[in-house]
């Protein structure tokens, strides 16, 4: 009988707390806001890769998504990914996020440097927001 008492009152928080987390739901709810702009390399409109806009932590971004478009002409219209279906879509979560451009693409030659194909080494940094200032979107990437 101890032992089944015992037992009962592990069990009984962690059932409580399982209740409590599916009722107000586990994940936290975010809107996406639309999230366009331009990419050049060397100041010239990019014609190729695909942009990716990775949650910078760093800077307390903790959404779990994949943000990213490919670039057709210099401009770019980002979607998202998210874990749950309902929270994909066009557009961005407001926060922080690294920008880099992922170029092993087929038929894209792209001379860029190679910090920028990388989202732990990226000097590139946006912050997304629901009411941007023009260009606020603009990236630019150099070769060097």
């Amino acid at each position: 009988m101890t032992t089944q008492w015992v037992r009962w009152t592990r069990i009984a928080p962690a059932f409580v707390c399982a209740l409590a987390l599916g009722a107000t739901g586990c994940a936290k709810e975010f809107k996406r806001v639309p999230v366009s702009g331009t990419v050049t390399l060397d100041g010239k409109p990019l014609t190729g890769g695909v942009l990716h806009f990775y949650p910078d932590t760093d800077k307390g971004n903790v959404h779990r998504v994949d943000c990213l478009c490919p670039v057709r002409g210099g401009k770019f219209n980002l979607l998202t990914t998210a874990v749950r279906d309902t929270d994909s879509g066009t557009g961005a979560p407001t926060g922080w996020y690294k920008v880099y451009l992922y170029t092993d693409v087929p038929g894209a030659n792209i001379d860029i440097h190679p910090r920028f194909t990388d989202p732990m080494k990226t000097t590139v940094s946006v912050e997304v927001v629901e009411a941007p200032a023009e260009g606020a979107y603009d990236i630019a990437f150099t070769s060097k």
